[in-house]
Formats: C-alpha cells, structure tokens, sequence
C-alpha cells in the first residue's frame, strides 16, 4: 500500500509541477466564438427582439430539442423564410388588428427552429412543441416552401395553435363550451385512434382536437383563422350532422375575441388571410 503511495504522490509532483502554455484558440460555444452578424440576424433583431423581446434562435443547440429523437439541424437558407413566414403570418395581422401593447402581452418569448420533423412510434409526426407559454420549437424548417399554400399553412397553424393557448391560459374562455353537446363525451387521451374525418363528423376540426376541451378551443381558433372560413365551412356542409356544433364553436370564439380581448376576429382572420397571399408571392 505505502509503495502505490508513493507512486501516486511522485505521479501526482511531476504532473503538478509541469507547465503547460494555455490555449491561445477560442473555445467553441463557451463563449469563444463571436457569430458575425447575418442578414437573418438583422431581420430577427429589427421585427422580433428589438419590439417585442423575442428571440429566435436557429444555430444548432441539442439542448433545445428532444433528446430522445433524432432531429436535424437547420439549414441556414430556410431560416430567413421560416422567419418571414413568422413575422408576417402571425405578428402582422395581430399588429394591425390588436397593435403592439397586445403582442408584448401576449407572446413567445422565444422561437427554436430545428430542421427536420420529430416522430413517434406510432406513426405521428410533432410539428412543434410549446413550453409554459414562453417557448416554442418549429420543427421541420428545412421542409418549409413559401410557393406551397398548403406548407406554409402547416407551420402558421402551429403557431396560431400555440399563440391561443397562451391567450386563453390567461383570459379564460367561456365554460359554455363544456355545454356544447357531445363535446364532454368524446374528449379521449386516445384521440389518435380516431381518423381526422371521423373527428369532423363528430364536429371536431381535427383529430387531434379530441384530446380535450383547451386543444379542441386553440384548434377551432387556428383552423379558423389559418385554413380559413371557406374550409371552415366545408366542414358544415360535408358534416350536416355536426353543423350545429361546428356553429356554436364558431360563435365562441368569435365572441370570445370581442367580448373578453376586445378584437374584431373577422378581421384578424382576413388579414392572416391576406398574408398567406403575400408569403407565398415573397
């Protein structure tokens, strides 16, 4: 024992005692690597951070995204659309209808943007996630394309879905929803069970509305204002059983929007509108 001692405490002079020149080189991502700033960047700082305190980052960080999946980085080319996209498709129309006090009371406090979808073992696909309100990822960024309607539809619907939860978990909806018949009775943790037309003819927008009364209120809300009225409509007349229920969900929300934030939702659905039209002619 005293011989390994010995050993160690010889090992241990030597080792101590030598000397070593510090690293002349920056450490990457511990504060030794300065980031040139970017026109992207400039976009970020001039319409997201500099009125509204919100911070969009796109440069990989493993540490904001799921672990457990395997997602890709993003590709610096699309971030300047996603961010576009961003900006026009969900602060503009909010802007102009409800002004900027309302986005700096209501908002993400930060954006990620990973590049490639997160999917699961059964077959679904996350197309972004929101944490307590403050941040939210946007997954699949490397897939999005300003020239397809329908893609850039998918990521708005995203946030609009997210944006509403942050309203609502703050200005409550009415509880009159809970009334609405056959809403109560379907709401299941196994809505993925059910097909997406199966869900409409029970007067859900989607399936995944299904899963309770707070998804199925923010998913009326975004389909709505994203997909638009005429989709909206459709649903009515290819579901005339579940019309009525699709009405009264309509009407909630309209009124939710007048009577409790004080905002015209035709309106705010007409820009959102309109700005689809402009993103996909950037």
């Amino acid at each position: 024992m005293k011989k390994l001692l010995y050993i160690a405490l010889a090992f241990c002079f030597f080792a101590c005692s030598k000397e070593e020149k510090l690293p002349t080189e920056p450490i990457v991502a511990l504060g030794g690597y300065d980031f040139k700033t970017t026109a992207t960047d400039q976009y970020i700082y001039d319409n997201f951070t500099y009125p509204y305190n919100i911070e969009i980052k796109y440069r990989w960080d493993p540490a904001e995204v799921n672990l457990t999946k395997s997602i890709a980085a993003v590709k610096e080319e699309k971030v300047l659309d996603m961010v576009k996209t961003i900006s026009m498709g969900w602060i503009g129309p909010y802007k102009k209808i409800a002004g900027d006090n309302f986005l700096r009371t209501y908002n993400f406090s930060k954006f990620y943007l990973a590049g490639s979808w997160e999917y699961n073992t059964d077959g679904t696909i996350i197309l972004g996630t929101a944490e307590g309100g403050v941040k939210i990822v946007l997954l699949g960024t490397n897939d999005i394309d300003t020239k397809n309607r329908e893609n850039i539809q998918s990521y708005l619907y995203t946030i609009h879905h997210e944006f509403a939860h942050i309203i609502h978990q703050t200005r409550f909806f009415p509880q009159e929803w809970r009334s609405i018949p056959g809403n109560s009775g379907w709401y299941t943790s196994t809505w993925k069970n059910t097909s997406t037309p199966e869900a409409q003819a029970q007067g859900f927008v989607r399936n995944y509305a299904k899963s309770n009364m707070n998804e199925d209120f923010v998913e009326t809300v975004a389909f709505l204002l994203v997909r638009g009225q005429e989709q909206y409509d459709l649903l009515k007349t290819n579901n005339p059983s579940a019309a009525s229920v699709f009405n009264q969900k309509e009407a909630i929300v309209v009124n939710y929007y007048k009577e409790v934030l004080q905002l015209d939702f035709r309106k705010l659905q007409a820009e959102v509108q309109t700005a689809l039209v402009g993103i996909t002619n950037m």
